[in-house]
């Protein structure tokens, strides 16, 4: 769990005694229904299984190049968990009972830019199989003579994840499709000029180039002439056509980018490597990518399938108790809490793009990702001897080239959310001064150092990864009434400084630089944090400072207005989702606020 908690600033005692209480109810509500819900799993939704392979269109196109070669084009709809995925299949012609062609297609297949969260199931990808001239001319002659070919395609939608032979994702489809009508001859129709719409071209297969090189796309074939138009390119990236070929250079960063044509998309992802003149293939090997930690790792709040979850179901997803099975999180299928063991998605949470971890690996094309990640975990359960410590061994086994963990927030804060014994520290503090002592003793209390350095020297030893250790953003939830915002920012301070002073003492005394801790941005709060956080910033009439225009949840927005009415400042800046999630009081990021972390990280290495 992240970083929790806030009260309104200068209540009065009344109101701070109803607050605990109103926070007391909470917890028992809380309570009641974890109880509840181990005993039965009744899952507020039900989660649509992974879409299944499908065959669409078949046709005969000519590329706008070498004499207008002849190509088979065959529409595939694969489940989004394919996007970016080498993905293949087998195509034969047949003229009556005579095999004319025969051959096997495969493409790393793209679905265009990822939404975030992205909700699509599916999305269709048009391969592009080249024909022999003379296969060409005969199916050509066969149609003019009233003959048609039949096309038999066998679309294999099988996704091992990890490439270690067992597929995570089956699916299998065979299609018969006739190939009626005719080809234009490229470059002219019947009236000299392009028939917009008309044509069916070919995909984009995804396209891994390093920053600072000249690249080449032979340009797709299509079923009619059409003259090929860039609509939208992203900044950095120049592009330009030859008669055959798309051409672009790409500048120093590194990502994803996509850039738009007006029959296609072409989906780049420019990572590390030898700068130079290419033309661009499948793309080079990827990473071995794992993740780990707790909830802000998981993507808490948000299902497998990229919806969020709704307020009430806080109760049926609490991520605190004896059980962690990990539900109501972006890498697991569980949508209420009562399993006995977690059922990760069939591709941990990837193709919807939510956690930091999960875009981190979609900015960089990483398609070899696992997210372990479990929401509600300690460092205890991952470190040796703890109940998660299979899955530590488990994901060392696999030999990653990148680890990436948040983890150490819980058990502390999840007692300032949902327990009522972290209160009296703050309310002793708010009398007699000594917060940070109290939040360190609370620290101590559980070992957090002891059982950080554990597992960060148990993943040093046993692993050749680097290890990315992000840090915790700052929340100010709605729920956990009795502390103030600048304490809450003074815990979160306090974790994450905990966090790098124990990966800084595990590299010193392993002679090793490969744990590496990231910072999150930080996520402003709209009033001033003073003396913990700087507050330079003001959009009040009075002038106020504050930290910046607050990206928090909807609800702490509505609260902070409320009881700071002179100094608030409301945002996102310039518009746009906030950062934190409304659904578990304001927690947690959304996936807005997990790509700003996820901008953090560092891109990876140039594999091979």
């Amino acid at each position: 769990m992240p970083l929790a908690g806030c009260r309104f600033s200068a209540v009065n005692s009344a109101r701070r005694t109803a607050l605990i209480a109103l926070l007391g109810a909470l917890a028992l509500l809380l309570l009641a229904a974890g109880q509840a819900a181990a005993t039965t799993h009744k899952p507020l939704r039900s989660l649509r299984p992974p879409a299944k392979v499908t065959v669409g269109r078949v046709a005969v196109g000519r590329t706008p190049y070498l004499g207008g070669q002849f190509s088979l084009l065959v529409a595939v709809s694969y489940p989004i968990q394919a996007s970016g995925r080498v993905m293949k299949g087998r195509v034969e012609i047949r003229l009556g009972r005579q095999l004319v062609f025969e051959n096997i297609f495969f493409g790393r297949v793209s679905a265009g830019a990822l939404r975030r969260p992205e909700r699509r199931r599916r999305f269709t990808f048009v391969h592009q199989i080249h024909l022999s001239p003379a296969t060409g001319e005969l199916l050509e002659r066969a149609r003019r003579e009233g003959r048609v070919p039949v096309a038999e395609v066998e679309a294999d939608g099988r996704i091992d994840v990890d490439h270690d032979g067992i597929a995570e994702l089956t699916s299998h489809a065979t299609a018969r499709r006739l190939l009626r009508g005719s080809t234009p001859a490229v470059g002219r129709s019947a009236s000299g000029a392009e028939a917009p719409g008309q044509a069916f071209c070919g995909d984009f297969p995804v396209t891994i180039v390093p920053p600072n090189s000249e690249a080449s796309i032979p340009l797709p074939a299509c079923t009619a002439p059409v003259k090929w138009k860039v609509t939208g390119r992203p900044a950095g990236v120049s592009v330009g056509f030859d008669h055959r070929s798309l051409e672009f250079k790409t500048g120093p960063t590194e990502g994803a980018a996509t850039i738009q044509l007006n029959h296609g998309t072409a989906a780049l992802r420019i990572v590390g490597g030898t700068p130079g003149k290419t033309l661009v293939g499948v793309g080079p090997a990827q990473p071995v990518v794992r993740a780990m930690g707790d909830s802000v790792t998981a993507g808490f709040g948000y299902y497998a399938d990229g919806t969020l979850m709704p307020f009430l179901s806080l109760y049926e997803c609490k991520p605190v108790g004896q059980v962690l099975d990990d539900a109501c999180s972006s890498n697991s299928t569980a949508t209420a809490s009562g399993l006995k063991e977690v059922p990760y998605a069939a591709d941990y949470g990837l193709s919807n793009n939510v956690s930091w971890a999960a875009q981190w690996a979609n900015k960089y094309g990483v398609t070899n990702y696992k997210n372990y990640a479990v929401s509600g975990s300690e460092p205890t359960n991952w470190a040796p001897g703890g109940n998660l410590y299979a899955t530590t061994q488990k994901i060392e086994s696999e030999n990653p080239d990148y680890i990436l963990m948040t983890i150490g927030a819980n058990p502390i804060l999840a007692n300032t959310l949902f327990g009522l014994g972290s209160m009296r520290c703050a309310l002793e503090s708010d009398l007699f001064g000594g917060y940070q002592k109290c939040v360190e003793e609370s620290f101590e209390e559980v070992h957090l150092r002891a059982e950080l350095k554990r597992l960060y020297a148990n993943l040093v030893e046993k692993t050749q990864a680097t290890i990315y250790l992000m840090q915790y953003h700052l929340a100010i939830p709605s729920s956990a009434l009795a502390y103030s915002v600048t304490q809450i920012a003074e815990m979160g301070k306090l974790m994450n400084e905990t966090i790098a002073a124990v990966a800084a003492e595990v590299n010193a005394a392993t002679k090793s630089t490969r744990l590496q801790v990231i910072s999150p941005p930080h996520f402003n709060v709209g009033v001033s944090l003073e003396p913990v956080y700087p507050s330079s910033y003001t959009c009040s009439y009075f002038e106020y400072g504050v930290d910046g225009p607050s990206v928090q949840a909807t609800p702490t927005q509505d609260e902070l207005e409320a009881s700071h009415y002179l100094s608030f400042c409301g945002g996102p800046k310039g518009g746009g989702e906030p950062w934190v999630i409304s659904g578990d009081t304001g927690i947690h990021p959304s996936a807005a606020g997990y790509a700003q972390m996820a901008a953090q990280v560092p891109p990876p290495a140039p594999q091979g």
